[in-house]
């Protein structure tokens, strides 16, 4: 393959030579440079981002950076570490730290600079003055290809799955994607993937099926979404779970995780616990395809259609130059997601989703594909059904992966008064309403020391955790008092809460709201306790496709040449998604539209 060129405050934190020197070529603070020059040293400047804090070396000879190395970071692969990257070269080959920000990864390009600032300070530099210097950005890739049997729009998931399954079948791939980095929301999540019949259900025993997912899925989506796209689903995931594990060189950890909705325990985890690990490795494999191109920074902004009306090919714009450019193709697959980030259009669809309510997605989740295909007739169907996700960051809206303790059925939900307020499995849009009829919109999250060690998830989220804490989001205590006067809430109330909870946990049945999975007491400390209220998360409308992914066009006949799949693709989730699923979707409806694009260009 030829390459082309998920929300937390920006700080900046003191920084440290190395070996607690200034530098490591010894320099003692006597013989530092005047303000402005720079001493000779590989010098430390810390940055906090996305992810927590986070330490880079910067190799300073002559009065000229020679090298930048992250030490340290934590920021999301594929992502954030792709972000540093590509600056460190500007930087470098410029000498100036007025360089742009990569797209799709603002959060650790700002708090990268900046780190790389701090580091340049400790050497004694005048940072403002490298500011100041001339602007240095990206350009666009030299050999750019303008023809194509198959365009995917979109580098998240579905659109990984769509482009390598049309390559394999020999043809020629271009992969648009419009930010800087590749994944979309597929990063941001946790990827997570519901497959039944999968390896671990079997070793443990727990009966499941495709028709029992199917039902889920039609149930938890209050039975809108369509029977036949669902059963596509339901019964290609083991295989697409299988396609990632072999052709995709995925990861998993061996555990379940029991989403909301579900009535088995089913949900498979990549390592890590983040969608990240499919798209580094998805990426990874892509590399290895000839006749694949991906091509970044490369905006779609319209459907060509040939004189018969098929689709012909792409026009896109170049987000770094502005350049504009046509792809032209054979068949056209939009995998470009749903439009969560789109203020404008989710009030238009659905007066309730204003931008009081903060997102979970991706910045480039703006609906692209929806426009451009309803430009040239498509349809569009169940766009008024808007999901939140229950348990975000207050101050970001980002998921909050720590709470996924939920999942692991080690916590409890509770409100202002301390009270249990409903079951914590329950589907996420009954959960989000009934949080944002608590006092103040927000809900806490409480769990114990027990329950962090036999899960690992802090550790797992050390990050996460770390940023969290250091903002007052979660706090650990020994007592639940303790806890509770962090967030004001009620302490006596409370104890009582958890009392009870230990009962039910003893008796084996919860007598308040029904616990659907196996309880486990919280008796002991320490204590963890956080705050969360909902975010925006995924639209489950969009383009109106054909279980062989085929666009529909507002009479229902399918447009020649153009496919749809994952988020930009609606009607299969009904009013509401159960989590999980979106991987099983992307994944296997990504696939057939690749396998049905590649046969439409015969």
């Amino acid at each position: 393959m030829k390459r082309m060129s998920r929300r937390s405050f920006l700080a900046t934190s003191g920084a440290a030579a190395i070996g607690g020197a200034l530098a490591l070529s010894g320099c003692g603070a006597g013989e530092s440079k005047a303000t402005g020059a720079m001493a000779d040293g590989a010098w430390v400047g810390s940055g906090v981002g996305k992810h927590g804090t986070f330490n880079v070396e910067v190799a300073v000879k002559d009065g000229a950076i020679e090298r930048i190395n992250v030490l340290d970071a934590r920021e999301t692969q594929g992502m954030g570490d792709v972000a540093m990257e590509e600056i460190s070269k500007l930087i470098v080959d410029n000498q100036t730290l007025n360089v742009d920000g990569v797209s799709g990864a603002t959060l650790s390009s700002g708090a990268f600079i900046n780190a790389v600032g701090d580091a340049l300070t400790q050497a004694g530099a005048d940072v403002s003055e490298w500011k100041t210097r001339a602007h240095a950005g990206m350009s666009d890739a030299e050999g750019i290809p303008t023809e194509a049997d198959v365009v995917v729009v979109g580098g998240g998931g579905a659109g990984f799955a769509a482009a390598i399954t049309a390559a394999n079948a020999g043809k020629k791939v271009v992969l648009l994607e419009k930010l800087g980095i590749l994944g979309g929301d597929t990063s941001l999540s946790g990827g997570e993937m519901a497959v039944p019949g999968n390896w671990i259900q079997l070793k443990q025993g727990v009966e499941d099926s495709p028709e029992t997912l199917a039902e889920d899925m039609l149930k938890g989506g209050d039975n809108v979404g369509d029977p036949d796209l669902v059963k596509v689903i339901a019964e290609g995931t083991l295989d697409s779970s299988q396609w990632l594990t072999f052709e995709g060189g995925v990861s998993w950890e061996h555990d379940l995780l029991f989403f909301g909705g579900h009535s088995v325990m089913r949900s498979i985890i990549p390592q890590g616990h983040t969608g990240s690990e499919m798209i580094v490795k998805l990426t990874k494999r892509a590399g290895e395809i000839e006749n694949l191109t991906i091509v970044k920074n490369m905006r779609a902004t319209e459907l060509v259609k040939d004189a018969s009306g098929a689709v012909a090919g792409v026009k896109a714009e170049s987000q770094l130059s502005g350049d504009a450019h046509e792809f032209k193709a054979k068949a056209v697959v939009l995998a470009c997601g749903g439009f969560g980030s789109n203020v404008d259009m989710r009030v238009k669809y659905n007066a309730d989703m204003d931008d009081k309510i903060l997102s979970t997605d991706s910045v480039g989740a703006q609906g692209d594909g929806l426009t451009m295909a309803s430009a040239i007739g498509a349809e569009l169907i169940d766009m008024q059904y808007i999901q939140t996700y229950p348990t975000c960051d207050p101050e970001t809206g980002a998921l909050l992966y720590v709470d996924d303790m939920r999942l692991e059925s080690r916590a409890i939900m509770v409100n202002k008064e301390g009270d249990r307020f409903i079951e914590e499995l329950d589907r996420r849009d009954v959960l989000s309403n009934a949080i944002k009829s608590q006092t103040g919109g927000m809900g806490y999250m409480l769990w114990n020391q027990a329950a962090a060690d036999e899960t690992g998830l802090l550790k797992q989220h050390a990050d996460e955790y770390d940023n969290l804490e250091k903002r007052g989001i979660i706090v650990k205590a020994d007592t639940l008092e303790e806890a509770a006067a962090h967030f004001e809430i009620d302490a006596d109330e409370l104890k009582k809460t958890v009392e009870r909870w230990n009962q039910f946990a003893k008796d084996g049945k919860d007598a308040d709201f029904n616990y659907r999975a196996d309880l486990f007491t919280i008796d002991a400390g320490p204590y963890y306790l956080n705050s969360y209220k909902p975010a925006v998360h995924y639209t489950m409308g969009g383009l109106h496709i054909t279980t062989n992914a085929e666009v529909l066009d507002e009479s229902g006949a399918a447009i020649p040449g153009l496919y749809a799949a994952g988020e930009v693709a609606g009607h299969k989730m009904g009013t509401n998604r159960l989590g999980s699923c979106s991987m099983a979707d992307i994944y296997t409806f990504g696939r057939i539209a690749g396998d049905q694009a590649a046969n439409f260009v015969g």
